[in-house]
């Protein structure tokens, strides 16, 4: 013990000899700003730590962009939503600041010195996300609620800048930057987990303390479930990047873990099935199942619930179970439409969103606007005991027909042709593509984005920095594999 004792204080101060004297003055201030902020949290004075987070934040946008972007996706997990009545604004804290002051460097630097990638401004996925921005921005001129349109579409802005823009830039020539980016969201992510499962274990692992024990870090167990099936493909091809090390397999394997455990202890039935089918579309690339039996198989099945919807209704509301801490049970409540409050409020949100939509079709009612306008359509057999009329209990719980009442069934198609062309760049570039570590990632973020699409009919969490980080992540990481996967083959050819 002696002998390992002697061996650390030679080892600690043959590094502090190769420390100059640039290196001591930034350790010394570091040590200095600890201890003011130290302070000043116990005297309660909130503006000095503030202060001292704006310095280094600047600091670090000037000389350490790079550090920034990972400090923005692991500190994401962690940030709490800290909002103002008098303004009307609120933000999630330190996450969103980091977007914002993000995306003005970035226009600031395309404005003097930067110049993008012409592949990148012309991609397919990149022209889809212009007609998805821009016919939002429309819409929030004939928005009912003008300045709460406004202020969406300026955070759907400044998430699709940091998450994608400034992603593709940042990896265009070092690909194991997407790799140490999710890995920064996933370390954060992990803690995250731990923590709620320790709180989780305190209550004996109840089905109802499922719902709120993630609190304040996500919103409720579907945004925590969601998060958990959108990461789960990611820290499972990671283990099979070429290079690992025993450490990094080990590093892999341990989040994999963690998330496993969180993810069935969210008890959302959404991110199950959404899980579920990401691992069937895998084993269909796997075993190179064609598209035309694909495209025959889901229209029988899509003909089958079109002609028989009246039968499965009526089984569906024969239904009483509701959802539960067991697995089977918890599953068989997804189809329960008649006892199970959850599923009854989501009918609620959809048959006021479509009540809306008849109404206004074309430009809807504005971006952000559905919580604040769906109230006076909620029709009373649909009403629960979660239902209000305050514009307080969320969104339309679909990332399709929410869109669609607040931006119009055009608005709806925006997003549809996201959802084509990320799915369809993603699979034809894992199929042709014949790096193996270019293939991992695209097979990664393909499946990834498959389980919060599938997600995305039940829920939407695309208004929150939790899951659009990693969202648009996805989206700058398959753009940026299939531009070098096309630059390999034009280098062949």
């Amino acid at each position: 013990m002696k002998e390992l004792k002697n061996d650390l204080i030679t080892k600690l101060k043959n590094l502090l000899n190769k420390l100059n004297k640039q290196q001591y003055l930034f350790f010394g201030i570091c040590c200095l700003l600890l201890l003011i902020n130290g302070i000043a949290i116990m005297k309660e004075l909130p503006v000095v730590p503030l202060l001292t987070g704006g310095a280094v934040l600047a600091y670090l946008l000037v000389f350490h962009v790079d550090w920034i972007i990972f400090l923005m996706a692991l500190c994401t997990p962690f940030s709490i939503i800290m909002s103002s009545k008098e303004i009307h604004l609120g933000l999630s804290l330190p996450s969103e600041v980091i977007m914002i002051a993000l995306s003005f460097v970035f226009l600031y630097r395309i404005l003097y010195d930067l110049h993008l990638d012409k592949r990148m401004i012309t991609h397919p996925i990149s022209i889809a996300l212009y007609v998805y921005l821009t016919w939002m921005l429309l819409t929030c001129i004939t928005s009912q609620l003008p300045v709460v349109s406004l202020k969406f579409w300026a955070s759907k802005l400044w998430f699709t800048t940091s998450c994608y823009w400034v992603i593709l830039q940042f990896i265009k020539d070092d690909m194991k930057n997407a790799v140490h980016y999710f890995n920064c969201y996933a370390v954060g992510l992990a803690v995250i987990v731990i923590i709620t499962t320790i709180k989780h274990a305190l209550s004996g692992f109840d089905e109802r303390y499922a719902h709120w024990v993630m609190k304040p870090f996500y919103n409720d167990h579907t945004a925590y479930g969601a998060v958990l099936a959108f990461f789960l493909p990611i820290t499972t091809c990671c283990f099979f990047l070429p290079g690992n090390n025993t450490f990094r397999k080990i590093f892999y394997a341990g989040l994999t873990m963690i998330f496993l455990v969180g993810f069935y202890l969210s008890f959302s039935r959404a991110a199950w099935i959404s899980l579920m089918i990401a691992i069937a579309v895998w084993v269909v690339l796997k075993l190179r199942i064609k598209l035309s039996w694909l495209i025959v198989g889901l229209s029988i099945v899509g003909s089958t619930f079109y002609f028989y919807a009246d039968d499965i209704l009526y089984k569906m509301s024969r239904n009483s179970q509701d959802s539960s801490g067991k697995l089977v049970e918890q599953l068989q409540s997804v189809s329960n439409i008649s006892t199970d409050a959850s599923n009854v409020e989501r009918l609620n949100r959809w048959n006021s969103a479509f009540s809306m939509i008849h109404e206004k079709p074309l430009l809807g009612w504005g971006p952000g606007t559905y919580q604040f306008e769906y109230a006076p359509y909620q029709k009373s057999q649909f009403k629960t005991i979660i239902s209000t009329n305050f514009g307080d209990g969320g969104n339309a719980h679909s990332e399709y027909i929410g869109p669609c009442a607040e931006t119009g069934i055009p608005g709806m198609l925006t997003v549809f042709g996201l959802l084509f062309c990320s799915l369809y760049t993603g699979i034809t570039t894992y199929n042709r593509a014949s790096d193996k570590t270019l293939k991992l990632l695209v097979l990664m973020m393909t499946l990834a984005l498959i389980t919060y699409f599938v997600h995305g009919f039940l829920n939407n969490f695309l208004d929150t920095d939790k899951l659009s980080l990693p969202f648009w992540g996805a989206f700058a990481v398959i753009t940026m594999v299939n531009i070098k996967d096309r630059e390999s083959l034009e280098t062949k050819a």
